[in-house]
Order: C-alpha cells, then structure tokens, then sequence
C-alpha cells in the first residue's frame, strides 16, 4: 500500500517507501554512534521538545533523556546493537516509527563484577520532518521482549 504524507517543512507529498529509506538512514547513523559509545548522532536529531515516555508512563523531558543517555554511555559498552523500522504509522505532521531494538552490552558493577545485558524492546518513535531535516519528537518505550542479565 503506497501512502503519501505532506509532512511540515517539504510542500510536497512524500510516498511511504521513501521516508522509511530516510528514517533507516537515520537510525544507521544513530546505531553507528551508540556502538562507538558516543550518543552524539542520537541526540542531535532530538527537537527541542522531545519527550520520553518509559515503561512506567511516567515522561522525561529532553534535558533529563540526554543527561541519562550520555550517563549511559560512560558505563555501558556497547557490543551489538541493532534498530529496524517494523512499521510506520503516518499523521498529518510526523511519522510514527514501530521499531524493534535490540542490544548487548557489557559493564563492571560496583564490586568490580562484569555482567552482560542483554535485551530486546519495541518502541513507538515520533519523528517530524523541518527545513533542517529529521527530528525525533518522542519516544515511548512500548513493549519489552526480553530482559537477560549474566
């Protein structure tokens, strides 16, 4: 099914095939910084307004997201990290992205001990197109697939 999208910024529609090419090429760039444990690509694509929602419900603002985030990436190594776009659900602005995310990561705790994660997610990602390109608008930590700490 071909779906045509005029998102905010372009004037002209946009068909479903090309803006899942573009958020893939979106989200390679943001696998490529994550695995160099540098969430720079990551968050240079967040809008002013970004907002996380955890699994919880409870929602966090871009400030508090990019503070954890480059927390994150002091403690954990990344070793495998994969982000697919199973689905898109478009709106009049922006585009919903259903993507499955998977990881393994390794860290040392406070005893010294290093342990492996591993785990497997599905999120709701908004993303709005503007004149300077792709911003990630939320994300909603949605379905957790599996959680395994060794």
């Amino acid at each position: 099914m071909l779906s045509t999208l005029s998102l905010t910024g372009t004037g002209t529609p946009i068909d479903s095939k090309v803006i899942k090419k573009q958020l893939a090429a979106e989200y390679r760039q943001i696998e490529q910084g994550f695995r160099r444990n540098d969430p720079t690509a990551w968050i240079q694509r967040l809008s002013p307004e970004f907002q996380l929602t955890v699994f919880s419900g409870q929602k966090q603002n871009r400030e508090w997201v990019v503070d954890y985030v480059r927390n994150n990436a002091k403690t954990f190594r990344i070793r495998k990290l994969s982000m697919r776009i199973k689905s898109l659900e478009f709106n009049e602005h922006d585009v919903t992205a259903i993507v499955e995310q998977t990881s393994i990561r390794t860290f040392t705790d406070e005893r010294g001990q290093p342990h492996r994660l591993e785990v497997g997610a599905l999120q709701r990602e908004t993303w709005e197109r503007g004149p300077n390109g792709w911003r990630l608008k939320a994300v909603q930590e949605w379905k957790l697939l599996y959680l395994r700490k060794h």
